[in-house]
């Protein structure tokens, strides 16, 4: 009778859990979203959405080759992807530069993405027009001897560990890559595939030598993608680029935007997967995209010119912003723990340039930050105001296998001398 009663305790136990996980869509904004799911399953399709650009203004002349833009150090910055070795701050407001930071010494052969972590910025070397280049490369330079206007710099080479034909094949190649992000330990490359118009993930360490760049998923973009933006504590990232067709240019250059999010760890295209066009009248060869927010992003393209079959075109290298909080705001809003959406822009002010990672997380917290932070203490709260966890920073690390530290959502709080920061975050079975 007791083995009985187990038995049936077991299979009444392994139905609940089964219950508790329904695979399916889990965004509300999707067509096909399904109110039973609790396990978002990367399923989600959406309706065809052109979105409004704000256009700021025609980049300074000097900037026609912008090929990459980056948060850093309060402001936007871009850099040419030819014969240059300048950064250059970019108003906002109205697309002026306002500031330029030369960085001598470094060459490149075509430098078309920036992307950064606490202590460094990551050159991407990388472009590929024709899939026969042997020197692909990121240069890693500290950001402290930029602005101290001394160099240390570092070189990440790799090489894709598919690709065997190296014959040229101008604008016909998988291997052109022009989108690149930074994680905590690892690069992710996201290619430009100028037949297939796909991307590929790619991934390789972030730390200096030769490496093979490991093959991953592939999306359908149904473009040329060109940049990419990534805010790990919101698992959360953005691709631009533009629709390209040789046999009917007169109506290509046509921006786009794909948003990523909603992912586990590193795999972008596991999660929410949605590309929003720009309206029809925009015309650009857009080559970067930012955000200080999550909220508001910020674009750049490249001058093009080019005369086909009797007609001139002439698109100017220009600063364009979106918008696109209706698109965001209702996934974002998990994060927040007042659940106000303005709250969100609060959030970002407060941690500034700090993200926890992965969130929700499993058995431990990465904590992206300033090295003045490093070594500070941290606590942990439940919603309740009880401290669960304390202890002191070590590695950018907190490790969460702590038996009291049940699945729910937590408050994190750092403090270094007299600074404080604070942030949400969820914690989940294994």
């Amino acid at each position: 009778m007791k083995t009985k009663l187990i038995l049936i305790g077991l299979l009444m136990l392994m139905s609940k859990l089964s219950m508790a996980q329904v695979c399916g869509c889990t965004d509300s904004l999707a067509i096909n979203y399904d109110t039973n799911a609790t396990v978002n399953d990367g399923s989600c399709e959406y309706e065809t959405v052109i979105i409004d650009v704000t256009e700021i203004g025609m980049l300074d002349s000097l900037l026609d080759g912008s090929s990459s833009l980056f948060f850093w150090n309060n402001g936007y910055w871009t850099f040419n992807d030819h014969n240059d070795n300048c950064l250059y701050l970019i108003d906002s407001t109205n697309a002026t530069t306002t500031e330029s930071l030369c960085i001598n010494g470094i060459s490149s052969d075509d430098i078309e993405e920036i992307s950064q972590d606490s202590l460094y910025l990551y050159f991407g070397d990388i472009g590929n027009n024709s899939g026969s280049r042997h020197d692909l490369h990121i240069l890693r330079i500290s950001k402290e001897s930029i602005l101290n206007h001394t160099l240390a710099v570092d070189t990440i080479s790799f090489f894709y560990e598919d690709q065997t034909d190296f014959t040229p094949q101008q604008q016909a190649t998988d291997f052109d890559c022009e989108a690149f992000v930074v994680s905590c330990d690892s690069i992710y490359l996201f290619t430009k595939q100028w037949v297939s118009n796909q991307t590929t993930l790619y991934s390789l360490p972030k730390t200096p030598g030769t490496h093979i760049a490991q093959r991953h998923e592939t999306y359908n973009a149904n473009g040329l993608v060109t940049g990419a933006t990534y805010l790990p504590e919101y698992q959360l990232a953005v691709l631009c680029g533009y629709d390209y067709a040789t046999e009917n240019m007169l109506s290509a250059l046509h921006p786009f935007i794909v948003l990523l999010y909603d992912f586990q760890a590193e795999k972008f295209f596991s999660g929410n997967k949605r590309r929003l066009d720009f309206n029809y009248s925009t015309r650009a060869q857009v080559e970067a995209i930012a955000t200080h927010n999550a909220l508001d992003y910020y674009v750049t393209s490249e001058h093009f010119a080019a005369s086909i079959i009797g007609f001139n075109l002439n698109f100017p290298a220009k600063l364009m912003r979106l918008d696109i909080r209706d698109y965001l705001l209702p996934y974002l809003n998990r994060f927040d723990t007042s659940n106000h959406q303005n709250n969100i822009q609060n959030l970002h002010r407060q941690a500034d340039d700090i993200h926890i990672y992965p969130n929700p997380t499993t058995n431990q917290l990465h904590i992206h930050c300033p090295q003045a932070l490093s070594g500070a203490e941290y606590e942990i709260f439940n919603l309740n105001g009880q401290l669960m966890m304390e202890g002191v920073l070590k590695d950018n690390i907190i490790y969460l296998n702590n038996r009291n530290l049940a699945s729910g959502k937590y408050i994190l709080v750092l403090r270094k001398n007299e600074e404080v920061k604070t942030f949400s975050f969820i914690k989940k079975e294994e």
